[in-house]
């Protein structure tokens, strides 16, 4: 990697550093609360190389490093059917600014009882039917700044009721708001021709309410 390279992802690595202990504070506040908390998740870097040289302009040359760390803690209340989960997920990016993000992937709390099911607070459901198109996976935005094959998702604020039955399940949905879609940056290499700007407009007036 460059000086130049280092140089600017350790400014977006300072930038990003109240994001990140942030995360780290929600962690530490939530891990005392009960000692048979479960903990996992993944550390990870990332490099990517390109074989031809950028395609426009604002594209950097250098290979694109990152940091990724996404924890997971999942909590049983004691109390019956009820759990929690808490799973963040933060990136640091070398190059793309906007691929630099902190996002809450799930947040919840979950009810089992029965032949009904309730969550509260954002989680992501996956709706998937073929291997290569989701056509019907229409819960949660697409995170296209982790990823360009829309794998990836961001977290939904929802209310979700359940009902269990043999013949299937039937799911209700409360979603107070949508979540925007995210666009890798002009500076980015795995990016659309055009540029996609980060400044939404709305034709109502409660925007994504």
């Amino acid at each position: 990697m460059s000086p130049a390279c280092r140089m600017r992802f350790f400014q977006l690595g300072r930038v990003s550093r109240t994001v990140l202990l942030a995360c780290w504070a929600l962690v530490i506040l939530i891990s005392p609360l009960r000692a048979d908390g479960d903990w996992k998740g993944y550390l990870a870097a990332d490099l990517r190389g390109f074989v031809e040289s950028a395609e426009f302009q604002e594209q950097s040359p250098n290979p694109q490093f990152s940091i990724v760390f996404e924890p997971e803690f999942n909590l049983d209340l004691h109390r019956e059917g009820e759990t929690f989960t808490f799973k963040p997920f933060v990136r640091l990016d070398s190059l793309d600014s906007r691929r630099t993000h902190l996002d809450i992937r799930e947040l919840y709390w979950h009810k089992a009882k029965g032949t009904w099911e309730v969550v509260v607070g954002l989680d992501k459901v996956f709706w998937g039917v073929t291997e290569s198109q989701h056509l019907v996976d229409i819960i949660n935005q697409t995170d296209l700044v982790e990823n360009p094959d829309r794998e990836d998702k961001l977290g939904q604020p929802m209310v979700r009721f359940s009902l269990i039955r043999d013949w299937g399940i039937v799911d209700f949905f409360v979603l107070p708001g949508f979540r925007e879609r995210t666009f890798a940056g002009s500076d980015g290499r795995l990016r659309p021709g055009i540029a996609v700007s980060s400044e939404s407009v709305y034709e109502s007036a409660a925007e994504n309410k």
